[in-house]
């Protein structure tokens, strides 16, 4: 099971008799063992004989150890950052007299930073593929960097691809379990595209297209975003795109040099702290009613960059459009630069 630490996680402590209970939470980065001392250590007196349950949310004590701060470019199947995701382990108290005793056996996690929708309830696993089924469509730059899928594979795990010209196919072994970035389409179908299967057992428990689409007039704008995986993910503005600049300042009214013989050339008002905001219009050219998701995770994401550059989403309401009502459907977003233009770092 995974937690996706953006919504809470919910542990639950309810033992006969207990009066106080205890969580040892151990967090740790990479595929090491678990540290011998807790991260953090939570306790609770129950609030009533009759309601002796005692709940903690760890989820916020998780995103101290998860971090995105830079994007990987996979051509090959690639071990994860291991600062992308965390290993949990949560050992569980009670103490009905004096002492603690531990419930059960310690519960272990892997945790992303990406968020379930209210609707699925609490402590909802998304499962171990980090990306939601589907077709999606890509720019071939010549890189052959066009994106991945983050899987959390386990022993027994295939990647199967599958050219949308020649239905030729490609298998690869995800080898032993861990958290992986495997290529959306395999470095010989880039030029055409391929079907992406992830496969265990001879089942295929994960399906998705992607294929090439050509853009002859405008530049695409790529799009990379920490999804609700908590993955990256990379989509395409393949239409027009804007770029404005706004200007920002501090006016104050200027004491004259010479006074009251001034001159008129020193001006009566003066400003400072200016600098420059930069911001893009795009558009995603025509897309299915199915796109709307991609949209939700888009604009609920923390952390988006647009060709490599780090902006914030300025998009805070969108219809999402459905097919029966709107036949050509086009999204138009929003961004600003995340950054001054003028260096203001300190």
């Amino acid at each position: 099971m995974a937690i996706f630490a953006r919504s809470p996680y919910i542990v639950t402590i309810n033992e006969a008799g207990q009066v106080e209970t205890k969580l040892e939470v151990f967090l740790w980065n990479g595929t090491g063992s678990m540290p011998s001392s807790p991260t953090y250590t939570l306790s609770k007196k129950i609030p009533a004989s009759n309601a002796p349950s005692t709940y903690y949310d760890v989820s916020n004590y998780i995103r101290e150890f998860i971090s995105h701060g830079t994007i990987q470019s996979i051509t090959t199947l690639t071990n994860n950052p291991t600062a992308q995701w965390c290993n949990v382990a949560l050992k569980l108290y009670k103490k009905v007299t004096t002492t603690f005793t531990q419930v059960g056996s310690t519960q272990t996690f892997k945790a992303y930073e990406g968020f379930t929708y209210y609707v699925e309830g609490y402590n909802q696993d998304l499962g171990r593929i980090h990306l939601t089924s589907g077709t999606y469509n890509y720019f071939n730059d010549g890189s052959g960097n066009v994106g991945h899928v983050t899987i959390e594979s386990i022993s027994g795990d295939s990647v199967k691809y599958t050219n949308l010209s020649t239905g030729a196919t490609t298998t690869i072994s995800l080898g032993a379990a861990g958290v992986q970035d495997v290529p959306r389409v395999h470095s010989g179908y880039i030029a055409v595209g391929n079907k992406f299967e992830l496969i265990n057992a001879g089942a295929t428990i994960y399906e998705s297209t992607f294929q090439p689409k050509a853009e002859c007039k405008y530049t695409p704008v790529r799009c990379d975003f920490v999804n609700r995986y908590g993955a990256w993910q990379r989509e395409y503005f393949f239409k027009a795109s804007n770029t404005s600049i706004n200007m920002e300042n501090t006016e104050y009214n200027l004491m004259q040099k010479v006074f009251p013989n001034y001159s008129s050339a020193e001006g009566q008002r003066k400003v400072f702290n200016t600098n420059l905001k930069q911001q893009i219009k795009v558009n995603t050219d025509w897309v299915n009613e199915s796109y709307s998701e991609v949209i939700k995770q888009l604009m609920a994401s923390e952390r988006i960059l647009l060709d490599k550059t780090p902006v914030k989403i300025n998009t805070k309401s969108t219809e999402l459009f459905k097919s029966i009502n709107t036949h050509m459907i086009n999204y138009q977003l929003d961004f600003e630069y995340a950054y001054d233009i003028i260096n203001s770092v300190v």
